[in-house]
């Protein structure tokens, strides 16, 4: 993905070799094997393409790809609900921008799932990656580039956490 970012078209075929497998089973999980999954993949594959210059070395490349998928997905689920020609007179009336009880619930699975990986870390790591969602530059007494690099292993280490715990 970092060849492809600086623009080498030689990467193409590895990385769509590389994402495909894994955009397609995401895709047909999220929106439950239906037919629109390989479309949603096939335009999250592009989107991929279409932005690898935005694409950031220093990031996972498969989170990244599969962010991009993750918002196919919503919009194929969104795109069909608001296709239907007759309504549906069991559901209820909700904003357009209100989570739905489904983004509800993988949100409240993804906050737990975070939680225990965040638990099988050391209390440093744990301090270091709450200074850096909240913003906050970490511990005074350390420079910017020892806390740079106090973030970049404890990333690396949830990372791990993760695979270990859930896979890719």
């Amino acid at each position: 993905m970092r060849r492809l970012a600086d623009g080498d078209r030689a990467a193409f075929e590895p990385v769509y070799a590389a994402l495909w497998p894994p955009i397609g089973a995401f895709c047909r999980r999220m929106l439950r094997g239906e037919p629109d999954a390989e479309d949603a993949a096939q335009q999250a594959l592009l989107k991929v393409f279409d932005r690898a210059s935005t694409f950031e070395p220093e990031a996972d490349a498969l989170t990244w790809a599969l962010a991009i998928a993750a918002w196919e997905c919503r919009t194929v689920r969104r795109r069909r609900s608001r296709s239907r020609e007759a309504p549906d007179e069991h559901a209820g009336s909700v904003a357009a921008d209100a989570p739905t009880p489904e983004d509800e619930a993988i949100a409240r699975d993804l906050e737990d799932a975070a939680r225990d990986v965040l638990g099988t870390l050391s209390e440093a790591d744990r301090a270091t990656l709450s200074a850096t969602v909240l913003e906050s530059g970490g511990d005074p007494s350390v420079s910017g580039a020892a806390f740079r690099k106090r973030r970049e292993r404890a990333f690396a280490r949830l990372r791990e956490a993760w695979r270990r715990i859930y896979g890719t």
